[in-house]
């Protein structure tokens, strides 16, 4: 057996490695990002760079031109505040939010009714419920172009089939798209017939998520339909409710092809909307258009910071 002197200097590590041969903890390391983090930006990039150039710059740049008077042609002129100004005050633009406001209480009543009927159709136990389903969704696949094209044919006053089939129970026909009372809520119901489809789909799939056994407890207290209704269905469907009511909100406040193509926001300006303005305004103030593109961006700013404090409410 060895003696203590007779032991070597340098007594071999578990690695087979003596300690004078270890490299300082990090040495030769290269620092360098992770692969998961690398592979989580290359995957995003191409949508963030078009957010970036699609959205959060023409933003921008319309913010910049809101201040300045410009036809495309001349320079610009800095005008301030000027142009918001103009828009406040009396003329086309007031009267175009005005008829936005209207436009969007007529879809979301509308809709959301037709679309709230269609679902509860749709979800009982029945061989037509199918077939209800697939003739709702329908007129969703239509372009919306194509919609407004059908539809302004169908009240064409003279040979539109609208006007035929009334004349059918003895009643005159109207002259539905130039009359300044009738033409809004005309554009109004080519939009409630194209989308409630899709808020239907919306709302069913709220209404299957309600359990059957509350039905069956409130037959068992013998309550009728309608207080199951009023008690049970709305308060259990509110947050499906609260999306299609957010979507119409947007919808609707960006309503264009279906009333350029119908009108061109006529007669006068009793269909014309706030895209429709900043539309006709491109060409002689971008301005003002881009004032108006600002206004129309903050109301709906201001629409989303509600739905998320509501939302955010509910949950607590």
């Amino acid at each position: 057996m060895p003696t203590f002197t007779e032991l070597p200097a340098k007594l071999p590590t578990r690695n087979g490695v003596g300690s004078h041969n270890r490299r300082p903890r990090g040495a030769g390391r290269r620092r360098r990002l992770p692969t998961g983090a690398l592979a989580g930006w290359l995957s995003v990039a191409p949508a963030l760079l078009v957010i970036l150039g699609f959205t959060f710059y023409p933003m921008v740049q319309s913010m910049l031109l809101s201040t300045d008077r410009w036809n495309l042609l001349g320079p610009k002129q800095f005008v301030g505040a000027d142009n918001y100004a103009t828009l406040l005050g009396p003329g086309p633009f007031r009267e175009s939010l005005v008829n936005t406001l209207v436009f969007t209480l007529l879809t979301l009543i509308g809709t959301y009714v037709l679309a709230l009927a269609t679902a509860m159709a749709a979800n009982r136990e029945m061989a037509s419920a199918r077939l209800v389903r697939t003739i709702t969704v329908l007129p969703a696949v239509i372009p919306m172009v194509v919609a407004g094209l059908i539809w302004k044919w169908l009240y064409e006053p003279d040979h539109g089939l609208v006007n035929n089939l009334i004349a059918l129970v003895g009643v005159d026909g109207a002259r539905w798209l130039f009359d300044q009372h009738l033409a809004l809520p005309a554009v109004a119901l080519v939009s409630i017939w194209k989308d409630f489809g899709i808020y239907a789909l919306i709302l069913l799939g709220g209404l299957q998520r309600i359990p059957a056994e509350l039905y069956e407890a409130a037959t068992i207290d013998r309550a009728g339909p309608w207080r199951q209704f009023r008690s049970l269905t709305l308060p259990m469907l509110r947050p499906a409710s609260a999306a299609v009511f957010l979507l119409l909100l947007f919808n609707s406040f960006k309503v264009f092809d279906q009333v350029w193509v119908m009108t061109e926001g006529g007669p006068g300006n009793a269909t014309l909307t706030v895209v429709t303005f900043i539309y006709t305004k491109l060409l002689t103030d971008v301005g003002v258009a881009s004032a108006a593109s600002v206004v129309l961006f903050v109301i709906l700013l201001v629409i989303t910071m509600i739905r998320l404090r509501l939302s955010s409410r509910e949950e607590s």
